[in-house]
């Protein structure tokens, strides 16, 4: 069943107009400050009073998913459980394929309009530390990293966990990154530490498998050499961006990126020009990857593992 669940989420994700937000998450940003809110009094009083949010903001709705689980358990020969599945993998997915993303911003960038990139990646990726629009060879690296991320957490991470751990993996996903991304201006750095660690622990093994199949689907020895050196690092001081546009960079290398490089254009053009060579060799490097994942998952269902 899992297999179909994402089949038709990735269909329908596909297909539904980008401009159409299916789910506002919103609602994560009221509910964890109800919680906060509330927690607030213990925050003082108790050693870790400060986890007591955390708990009750991971515990509310997984215990709620399950409550539904259990309830729409062989109810109607199993649809109640498969409509639950694909709701909350919906619900995780991103809004926005990476295609559409990478065209709306290549439409900005090859027209020369800095600025309205620099609005395009605030508004997208809720990006804060970005390059200066002077540098279009900056801006269009900063977008490639974060499309590569972004793409990373809101599918691949969301693939891995699900034929692991069903709707309770995804859902615990998907609170780890809206606690990171939804919070108020002023959080406990025990707090930040915290996320940062589980988010750690979430995207370990499902990056690692992304930057093998990197190297499967690009330049597999220069990808397999770079993943190899980093391998087993784990640190909150990690960047998981930086380390994945590295693997993605190894494995576009020699394809598509330094194509451009070789025109005989002026240094403003040749660069605006190989960072948009680079954007569309990650974007297929992503389609390659995904395909690669889905043929594997089909792989498991059919022998049954």
């Amino acid at each position: 069943m899992k297999f179909l669940v994402i089949l038709i989420c990735l269909m329908v994700n596909y297909l539904w107009l980008k401009d159409f937000d299916r789910f506002n998450d919103g609602w994560f940003f009221r509910f964890r400050c109800r919680v906060e809110d509330w927690a607030s009094n213990f925050v003082d009083k108790i050693p870790l009073g400060w986890l007591a949010a955390f708990v009750l903001i991971y515990a509310l709705p997984l215990a709620s998913l399950t409550l539904i689980l259990f309830i729409a358990a062989d109810s109607v020969f199993g649809l109640a459980t498969m409509m639950v599945h694909i709701l909350v993998l919906l619900v995780a997915f991103d809004r926005t394929q990476p295609g559409q993303l990478a065209k709306d911003f290549l439409e900005k960038f090859r027209g020369g309009d800095m600025e309205a990139c620099i609005d395009f990646l605030k508004q997208e990726f809720r990006a804060t530390s970005l390059p200066n629009a002077d540098d279009k060879d900056g801006v269009g690296k900063y977008f490639s990293k974060q499309l590569t991320y972004r793409s990373f957490e809101k599918m691949f991470v969301m693939f891995f966990w699900y034929m692991c751990t069903g709707p309770l993996g995804i859902l615990f996903s998907y609170i780890s990154y809206q606690l990171r991304d939804s919070h108020r201006e002023q959080q406990l750095q025990k707090q930040v530490d915290f996320i940062t660690l589980a988010i750690q622990a979430l995207e370990w093994i499902p990056l690692r498998l992304l930057a093998l199949t990197f190297s499967l689907a690009g330049n597999f020895v220069q990808c397999f050499e770079n993943v190899r050196a980093s391998f087993w690092r784990f640190s909150i001081e990690t960047n998981n961006a930086d380390l994945l546009y590295g693997y993605a960079g190894c494995a576009a290398s020699g394809m598509v990126i330094n194509s451009a490089a070789e025109e005989d254009f002026e240094a403003e053009a040749e660069a605006q020009d190989r960072e948009s060579a680079e954007i569309q060799a990650i974007l297929g490097l992503l389609e390659r990857s995904q395909a690669i994942w889905i043929s594997v998952l089909a792989l498991i269902t059919i022998v049954g593992l």
